[in-house]
């Protein structure tokens, strides 16, 4: 990777290095099941920290792209095993809009009752 390019490139390195890599892998240089190179390996290649190569493969992950397993490094998933990220998204609001419903419900039973004991406290005053 030159290096007068990724000063030019406002991406993240982290989003550089994933995105050169998906372009690998769609070029079939890294094939299904194919293990990835380390992420020391990726970070002399691409001239970042170890951490930016495994935050770039971290993103893959993430869409879907390839699995990481613990103490044996990265994967590229089968085609069918990647995840429809538009379809995850989609289920993903759908749940939040559900989940902001239920606080929303929760809140108001709680200014509901904050309201009551309220008024409790000031007719025990009253007394």
């Amino acid at each position: 990777m030159a290096t007068d390019d990724a000063h030019e490139d406002k991406r993240p390195a982290s989003r550089r290095v994933a995105d050169a890599l998906q372009g690998r892998i769609d070029a079939g240089e890294f094939a299904p099941g194919a293990q990835l190179p380390t992420y020391r390996l990726l970070a002399e290649e691409y001239e970042v920290a170890v951490n930016t190569a495994l935050a770039a493969v971290r993103l893959l992950r993430d869409s879907g792209v390839v699995t990481i397993r613990t103490n044996a490094g990265a994967y590229v998933r089968e085609p069918s095993e990647q995840v429809d990220v538009a379809a995850e998204l989609t289920r993903t609001r759908s749940e939040l809009t559900e989940l902001r419903k239920t606080v929303q419900q929760a809140d108001a039973a709680i200014n509901a009752l904050e309201g009551r004991l309220d008024d409790l406290i000031s007719r025990v005053r009253d007394e």
